[in-house]
């Protein structure tokens, strides 16, 4: 992988049911700015397509938790 090698954006996580989910920022070839935004959930053998769609304007941080 090289500084301009363009990857995908990755948040999997458990829900309350137990089931086990995905979302991925996908860039899109050829424009910086767009990516396919595609949600998936885990059927024990792989993954499932839920929805998709492209968005813009993607980012990606993390910060404290803000407490009261």
């Amino acid at each position: 992988m090289t500084p301009t090698t363009r990857c995908e954006e990755l948040v999997e996580f458990t829900d309350q049911s137990g089931t086990r989910r995905r979302i991925r920022f996908v860039p899109q070839s050829g424009n910086c700015d767009e990516w396919q935004r595609i949600e998936e959930v885990w059927t024990d053998q792989a993954w499932r397509l839920v929805g998709q769609d492209t968005v813009s304007d993607v980012n990606h941080w993390t910060r404290p938790v803000q407490t009261a």
